[in-house]
């Protein structure tokens, strides 16, 4: 990696702000962002005349993306790229200790390069699997730059976001896109609800219009209620005797990460099947109108509706099985990427001169009490993400109900955010100690 650092420093950056950003301004560079998201989504990719086949519907919700304008790929790169890095530290590939604040820096940078590279590739595949219709060259390579460069623009979003704003670029526009499909899905001119009334209207109530929305409401009542779980280790202060506090750890330590990235890996394979079955080598199954038939792809797609399930359990639960695995392996790797374990919350807590209640201060001490918990419930909590997705899924929520999931976890923890941020600022005394939470 270090033979890429010439590269990486030709590569503009979002300088950090100066001084930390009010909550007023972070919440205007939020707002800012998520305007130039929407307005991204409706401009039209030129094709000339191309008609685009809707074929790319499992592409679209975990993405943030709206097939035919600037964010086609949407947040597709930026994950992807997420995902080789963490395969490739965690095969050992690329050999680094991320526990050092320079490598990680490193590590963000070389993802970075990676996220801006498979842009084009993705937006390549999307070209010649046919997603924009029948092309002639040129218009083919005007399609695959206009794409690309949009995508680019969101990765820069995105960090503008995480420096700036208020939580991510990804999550965001996670819950941007679904809350959109949510609200048209629901109370649109052809939405579920309308649907209902109508049929109670003429004396045939179809409970098959009311499902997707129940289903939308256990999802949110599930990710609501785990959200709150989580275990409390009494810490007390080094230099002001009496003074305790608490350090949560909650059961959802690994927030939805590992739901996004396994979601995105899943419609990769599906991407990448596409592009195979088109050259001549469908390794990963067949497709017909743009839907894996058999092979990995089918056992990896998404299994919409009870009725599917029904159709086919054996998918269904491959799927599940699938979806749990990743998750648990998507989420340990992140705990270890991004600093969220014991060694690195040991450091943070005792840099605050704080310990262990009734232990001497040792950061060692913090340590092994952390390990106690952190291994453990990251194992959990991607494990139950990971199941609620598919179980979401299965029941057919409204936005797809891995999009339900991801989208109330993120609209939950920048609801935590927004207060954190408001008591940082009324209370700047504290704020070091919600920071280290």
């Amino acid at each position: 990696m270090k033979s890429l650092i010439p590269i990486l420093e030709k590569i503009p950056d979002v300088e950090l702000p100066l001084r930390e950003p009010s909550f007023k301004e972070k919440l205007k560079w939020t707002g800012l962002v998520l305007v130039l998201y929407f307005i991204m989504g409706t401009i039209d990719v030129y094709t000339a005349g191309a008609q685009i086949p809707a074929i790319f519907e499992f592409w679209q919700t975990i993405t943030a993306s709206r097939i035919g304008t600037l964010i086609t790929l949407g947040i597709g790169p930026i994950v992807t790229a997420g995902i080789i890095m963490q395969l490739l530290v965690g095969a050992k590939i690329i050999n680094i200790d991320l526990s050092i604040p320079e490598n990680r820096a490193l590590f963000q940078s070389t993802q970075k390069f990676l996220a801006i590279l498979m842009s084009f590739v993705e937006a390549t595949l999307f070209v010649g699997t046919g997603a924009f219709g029948s092309l002639s060259p040129l218009i083919a390579l005007l399609v695959i730059l206009q794409i690309a460069l949009g995508s680019i623009v969101l990765i820069y979003l995105d960090e503008i976001v995480s420096k700036y704003g208020i939580g991510s670029g990804i999550g965001l526009f996670i819950a941007a896109g679904v809350s959109q499909t949510i609200f048209v899905g629901a109370f649109g001119p052809e939405g579920y609800l309308w649907k209902f009334f109508s049929s109670l209207l003429q004396g045939a109530p179809n409970i098959e219009y009311i499902l997707p929305i129940l289903g939308t409401i256990i999802v949110f009542l599930m990710v609501v209620y785990s959200e709150c779980l989580r275990v409390e280790i009494p810490l007390a202060h080094g230099r002001i005797r009496g003074a305790i506090a608490k350090y949560p750890i909650k059961f959802v330590y690994v927030s939805n990460m590992p739901v996004i990235l396994t979601a995105a890996l899943f419609a990769n394979i599906q991407l990448w099947g596409l592009a195979l079955q088109k050259v001549g080598l469908p390794i990963l199954g067949h497709f017909q109108n743009g839907k894996a038939v058999d092979g990995i792809a089918y056992y990896l797609s998404t299994p919409y509706s009870i009725l599917s399930v029904l159709s086919d359990p054996i998918h269904a639960i491959i799927y599940l099985i699938a979806m749990i695995i990743c998750c648990i392996f998507f989420g340990i790797f992140w705990v270890e990427t991004t600093g969220l374990d014991p060694k690195t919350m040991a450091k943070r807590i005792s840099s605050l001169d704080m310990a262990i209640k009734g232990f001497r201060k040792s950061e060692k001490a913090i340590e092994q009490r952390l390990k106690r918990y952190i291994p453990a419930i990251t194992v959990m909590s991607s494990a139950f993400v990971g199941f609620l997705a598919a179980i979401a899924d299965f029941i057919g929520a409204l936005g797809g109900g891995t999009g339900v999931l991801l989208t109330v976890s993120i609209v939950y923890r920048m609801y935590e955010q927004l207060l954190r941020e408001k008591i940082t600022e009324l209370h700047p005394v504290i704020s070091k100690l919600i920071k280290m939470r």
